[in-house]
């Protein structure tokens, strides 16, 4: 029986790779580590709803959702260092890519990643996202209909992206980010770093890659509310300023493997593989397919194995020489049982 240690190793994975020993001790480190931090509880359905910032758990990508998000280990767009942070160190030139998610309860999130190729085997990127409403009137116990008065809400990242290939074959990525939230006046924020790693495994076009997501401390609203309870004694209401509670950030880890089950002139699909692990909720597998006919026209599908909300979508895409510029235009849906359907729109451009 395979142990869940060995299940990770790249080494026992493809033993008869020797470069695997040098190029793939660091991912076999970052997954033991991960292991021993206890990141795979057995019961984790029921650390449901126990994070905070929980937009970052939102695609932000169309060509990604479109394959279910199993796509740690694909280069896609820009977009792709948000899944996988080694990703940047494989495209060359300079890339882009903006989103527009229309979320349930007319809820919109605006994404955007930006990529830069260096010189030598460096490249740099920015990325940032804002999930936005309309003002929402003010209601209390007393006047459930609305008091008059409107506050906002909005969460936002902005984040720094380094990665660099150490070899042919191995690369590796680190973000740095900053995390607010903006609940009717009530400031959220805390620093969070991503990290992850993508290999080629010279066996044909197969990749395994590795990202850790969201990490960071706990953390909890400034400043204080006014805590409303009757006293035991008295029987009377009494009211005390009371501090907010910590929460932990939505960490996710994900390992995933991908190949081009067909590679031909004017076709190629690609399949892949993932493991998902968020640690306020329980693991699923995400599988994805991407169809190219032409090297223009993409079809997508994917499927979530452990999940009821989100368990499969699809999507297409188009690809168009604009001058210099390739320009790329993607589409995904996902079903969601209980509320209306979120839809992606992605632009992206590449300048080689």
């Amino acid at each position: 029986m395979v142990t869940f240690n060995e299940l990770f190793d790249p080494i026992l994975l493809f033993p008869k790779h020797k470069t695997y020993k040098a190029h793939g001790q660091p991912l076999y480190l970052l997954s033991q580590f991960l292991i021993g931090q206890n990141f795979f509880p057995i019961l984790g359905g029921q650390r449901a709803g126990t994070s905070i910032f929980t937009f970052l758990k939102i695609g932000v990508s169309a060509r990604a959702e479109g394959m279910s998000e199993a796509v740690v280990a694909l280069q896609q767009d820009a977009a792709s260092i948000f899944y996988n942070h080694a990703t940047i160190a494989q495209f060359s030139g300079t890339n882009f890519s903006a989103s527009r998610i229309q979320w349930p309860a007319a809820i919109n999130y605006d994404f955007f990643a930006f990529t830069q190729q260096l010189n030598g085997r460096h490249s740099v990127g920015l990325s940032g996202g804002i999930l936005h409403m309309e003002p929402m009137m003010e209601t209390t116990e007393y006047l459930p209909h609305g008091t008059g008065n409107y506050f906002t809400f909005q969460d936002r990242f902005i984040g720094f992206t380094y990665g660099a290939k150490m070899t042919d074959r191995f690369s590796f990525g680190i973000t740095v980010k900053h995390v607010q939230e903006n609940l009717a006046g009530h400031i959220l924020q805390t620093p969070m770093m991503d990290m992850g790693t993508f290999y080629w495994t010279g066996y044909k076009s197969l990749r395994f890659s590795a990202s850790l997501s969201h990490f960071g401390v706990q953390a909890k609203p400034d400043g204080e509310y006014l805590k409303r309870y009757l006293d035991p004694d008295s029987g009377e209401e009494s009211i005390s300023e009371t501090e907010f509670q910590e929460f932990s950030p939505p960490s996710i880890f994900r390992v995933g493997a991908a190949m081009d089950l067909i590679d031909k002139p004017g076709q190629t699909m690609i399949i892949s593989l993932q493991l998902n692990h968020p640690v306020d909720n329980a693991e699923n597998i995400a599988t994805g397919v991407e169809y190219t006919f032409m090297e223009m026209m993409y079809v997508r599908t994917g499927y979530r194995i452990n999940k009821v909300e989100q368990n499969y979508s699809f999507g297409f895409g188009l690809k168009m020489p604009v001058g210099p510029i390739i320009l790329h235009i993607d589409y995904a849906y996902s079903n969601f049982i209980h509320l209306s359907d979120p839809v992606r729109f992605t632009l992206g451009l590449s300048l080689k």
